[in-house]
């Protein structure tokens, strides 16, 4: 029986190489991209995306994501971050639907998140988490057919999850969990075999901003403890780290600037005597 596989992850917590290892798999067929930004569904599913309250007619998408899907193959995925809040609209019309309820650090997560919108502030970002959090919480212990996946226990046990990926949804047999993955990650866009990028993106945040994330997260202990998250203590050796890690980053932006600048393909000026 034909089955659909929906990833639920907020964004910047490693779902897209996720999906790209689901992809390995000859067993499953993925859109070109993420479905909300498909032709057709780009403007249902962009307006009001991260609003409950905004209803999708899951029917018709249903009907347009077929179009971009290799409907021979028994797994259809599908990824969309906005889709986590939405998943009891999805399991309604994709059946059978599975679900992979992914989640992420907080503080890693914040770190991604303020660094792609330029000018958030971290408190932002740890709302966000936490929001998203309650969602997951809820996906988890009341969709049919899903299981929990933690950024942390994926990059550093990739076969480990692999075998539970094969015990929830057999058809993925033949993934490999090997292999590198294009993707955005904290060192930028480039091909990456699975791994934890959480350590350089918490040196990326201050004391300050360790406390500010702090402040949110206090109030949503109970989301802490369920998802296995420890809190990080700002102090000297939180923003000797900072200090460190700004100094690389802008070392690494002048040594790119530079070897741009001096790129044997960069167009040569050319002038009369």
């Amino acid at each position: 029986m034909q089955k659909y596989l929906f990833v639920l992850s907020p964004p910047y917590c490693g779902s897209t190489v996720f999906w790209r290892l689901l992809g390995t798999s000859r067993a499953t067929s993925l859109h070109p991209g993420e479905g909300q930004s498909l032709k057709g569904v780009k403007d249902i599913m962009r307006t009001g995306a991260w609003d409950s309250a905004t209803e999708f007619p899951w029917e018709d998408i249903k009907n347009r994501w077929h179009h971009f899907w290799d409907t021979d193959k028994p797994v259809l995925v599908e990824k969309s971050p906005p889709n986590l809040i939405r998943a009891f609209e999805i399991q309604k019309v994709f059946r059978p639907a599975y679900f992979l309820a992914m989640i992420r650090d907080p503080y890693s997560f914040c770190e991604g998140r303020r660094r792609r919108h330029k000018g958030s502030h971290i408190r932002e970002s740890a709302v966000f988490w936490a929001t998203c959090a309650a969602y997951q919480r809820k996906n988890i212990e009341e969709l049919d057919n899903v299981i929990r996946v933690r950024y942390e226990d994926f990059a550093e046990k990739p076969q480990e999850t692999r075998q539970r990926l094969l015990s929830f949804t057999p058809e993925l047999h033949d993934i490999d969990v090997e292999g590198s993955f294009q993707a955005r990650s904290v060192r930028g866009r480039g091909q990456e075999k699975i791994q934890n990028f959480n350590r350089e993106k918490l040196d990326r945040l201050s004391s300050s901003d360790i406390q500010t994330i702090n402040e949110v997260l206090e109030r949503n202990d109970d989301l802490m403890k369920l998802f296995g998250y420890e809190y990080v203590m700002p102090g000297v050796n939180q923003s000797l780290r900072h200090v460190r890690s700004t100094i690389a980053v802008n070392t690494q932006k002048v040594r790119d600037k530079c070897g741009r600048l001096w790129s044997p393909s960069r167009k040569q000026h050319h002038y009369k005597e």
